[in-house]
């Protein structure tokens, strides 16, 4: 769990995918996997030991559209945080890579950030997730 919350912070998008692979062929059963939703509250429960750094949002509007899961800082040390995240049951992994980087452009388009700058958070890590059974990939930037 630690480092799934370290590669978070550090954005090290390659780490954070990597220790969410190990965590979901370690735990979580086959017959788990068939939901956005259930991607969803996975990572809320993970997040939730972020809850003395961060406010944890989920499902909110934001700019044009809603954003899946938002960590707005309690303290100025700590970097504002977006998630969106994808899930399509049974794709390549080309196919996996090329929805993270969707979500990633939906988080962009869609102006999620917006309620970091209203705040005035400038430095915004924007992280995009998709996950196929127990496959994931992880794209970042950082606004």
């Amino acid at each position: 769990m630690d480092t799934i919350v370290e590669s978070l912070f550090s954005n090290s998008y390659e780490r954070l995918q990597l220790a969410l692979s190990e965590y979901l062929n370690n735990s979580i059963s086959f017959f788990d996997k068939s939901s956005e939703s259930f991607y969803h509250g996975l990572m809320l429960g993970l997040l939730a030991l972020m809850d003395n750094q961060y406010i944890i949002k989920s499902n909110r509007e934001a700019g044009d559209g809603r954003y899946d899961i938002s960590l707005l800082p309690r303290q100025n040390k700590y970097p504002a945080i977006i998630i969106e995240l994808k899930y399509q049951k049974d794709i390549t992994d080309d196919k996996l890579n090329a929805l993270a980087h969707q979500a990633l452009s939906q988080i962009n388009l869609l102006r999620y950030d917006s309620e970091f700058k209203q705040y005035g958070f400038e430095k915004v890590l924007k992280y995009a997730i998709a996950f196929s059974g127990k496959k994931v990939n992880v794209v970042s930037e950082i606004s």
